[in-house]
């Protein structure tokens, strides 16, 4: 029996097998550094992101900062 679960990441669906958000940001390869998350349109903390849990059909959104001048 598979847990996976499916997300809305930047609005694209994603098969996703982990449980939490810092699970997310490993198997999408993300930095921890220079970037935010929000879940159905609420910030997550990033002291909160090993322990928040994600289910399935959750809209997930990973902003990255850019650099420039």
């Amino acid at each position: 029996m598979s847990n996976e679960i499916t997300l809305y990441v930047n609005d694209s669906p994603l098969s996703f097998l982990g449980k939490t958000v810092m699970d997310l940001l490993h198997q999408l390869d993300k930095p921890s550094q220079g970037i935010a998350v929000a879940i159905d349109q609420t910030v997550v903390p990033k002291s909160m992101w090993a322990t928040t849990m994600l289910e399935s059909d959750m809209n997930v959104f990973i902003f990255e900062s850019i650099a420039g001048g």
